[in-house]
């Protein structure tokens, strides 16, 4: 039984990163602020790690965006600049936009 539940488990995070076109751990340490809908919200994490690399490895976008009508702007915000300011590792997951730059999708700390 513990055997099954391991591999079940397994699965699912494997499946989890599956839909994201990158994912990284880190530290922010950059944030730039910019118009609503110009990629406002920018990251960087501590490395400069391309951000979407999952899918395109070839990609060289080694930071991340929110835009103010993205759902739930103001809670990642919030959550991002809390983990700046504290000092704290955030995984950040990603997808790539038609843009070519990494859109934040979905974040853990």
């Amino acid at each position: 039984m513990k055997t099954i539940l391991v591999i079940l488990m397994c699965t699912l995070s494997i499946s989890a990163h599956a839909v994201w076109d990158g994912y990284e751990r880190g530290k922010i340490v950059r944030v730039d602020v910019t118009g609503a809908t110009n990629y406002g919200f920018r990251i960087w994490l501590e490395g400069h790690p391309k951000m979407c690399a999952n899918i395109d490895p070839s990609n060289t976008a080694n930071w991340a965006y929110l835009n103010e009508t993205d759902s739930n702007y103001q809670i990642y915000i919030s959550v991002l600049l809390s983990a700046k300011a504290m000092g704290k590792d955030v995984t950040v997951y990603t997808k790539k936009g038609s843009n070519g730059y990494c859109k934040i999708g979905y974040i853990s700390n």
